[in-house]
């Protein structure tokens, strides 16, 4: 019965990952208490960027793994529209690179003649991001220094994948352990089993997960959750029956109808220290 189990819980596991197409391992960090930016293919950062109290201009930002391209549109001295692009590099969770001022081309209604084209450096830029719908956008543009808070900008209305979070899976957390005080404990390994969670109504409020191990083991992941009908980002506290406690974190999830997976990040503060990167991720009973 047990070995028919697992069988099926394996088969949930596979299922749901080649169902949603995630790498296991473009997880964030395994300490990630601090935001990195994601540069796997899901190039979280791309979308439409702005000040929500400054409502007229706003920017255009495209990440392709780690390379992302900003687009501004905004204004001159004189009122006129003007644009502004820099290119660069991501690391950790910011980039900078130069501003470019680009002027000339034709009108949509004639034929295109780009021979006028000019992009001139007016200055640099610099891009911190604390989460993957918000950052901070600092630049120098003729000499002039700029501050400014973005957000992602959501302009309808997207589904709501928390709520349908809450209920039971059947599938597996697969870990990857490093800086363990026991260095055998280094590595990689799976817990197969079912998962209850339960979760608040809205954009915020109390999330909590149990596992249900084959083995016998049962964890208890507790904590709270915020949503902006995109993403989800929440953090916690671990308690299993092993005795093993600590602290998680999770800023990446997908849910399909009948399968999901979960990001997260957990440091062990027990006797034995870990820092651990997983993937939560299943299929429907």
């Amino acid at each position: 019965m047990k070995t028919l189990f697992l069988k099926r819980i394996r088969r949930a596991i596979t299922v749901s990952i080649a169902a949603m197409a995630i790498p296991f391992f473009s997880m964030a960090p395994a300490n990630a208490q601090t935001f990195t930016i994601d540069t796997s293919a899901t190039s979280p950062i791309t979308g439409l960027w702005w000040n929500a109290n400054e409502s007229g201009w706003g920017a255009t930002i495209t990440q392709q793994s780690y390379m992302i391209f900003v687009t501004m549109f905004v204004y001159d001295a004189s009122g006129n529209p003007v644009w502004y692009t820099m290119s660069c590099t991501a690391s950790g969770a910011a980039c900078n690179g130069d501003l470019l001022r680009v002027r000339g081309g034709t009108a949509p209604a004639v034929p295109w003649s780009g021979a006028n084209v000019a992009a001139a450096k007016v200055g640099t830029m610099n891009l911190s991001f604390s989460s993957n719908d918000a950052g901070s956008m600092s630049y120098t543009l003729d000499g002039q220094p700029v501050n400014k808070q973005i957000t992602r900008q959501v302009f309808g209305p997207p589904p709501l994948p928390a709520p349908a979070l809450r209920g039971s899976w059947q599938g597996a957390i697969i870990e990857t352990r490093t800086n363990c005080s026991q260095s055998q404990n280094n590595g990689a390994r799976a817990t197969y089993g079912q998962y209850e969670i339960g979760m608040g109504v809205g954009d915020n409020g109390a999330l909590s997960i149990q596992l249900f191990g084959v083995t016998g083991l049962q964890c208890t992941y507790t904590g709270t959750y915020t949503t902006n009908g995109a993403r989800l980002s929440a953090s916690g506290t671990e308690s299993c029956s092993d005795g093993r406690r600590g602290t998680w974190q999770s800023t990446n999830m997908l849910v399909l109808a009948r399968a999901m997976s979960l990001d997260f990040s957990v440091q062990l503060d027990t006797t034995e220290t870990c820092t651990i990167a997983a993937v939560l991720g299943g299929s429907r009973p």
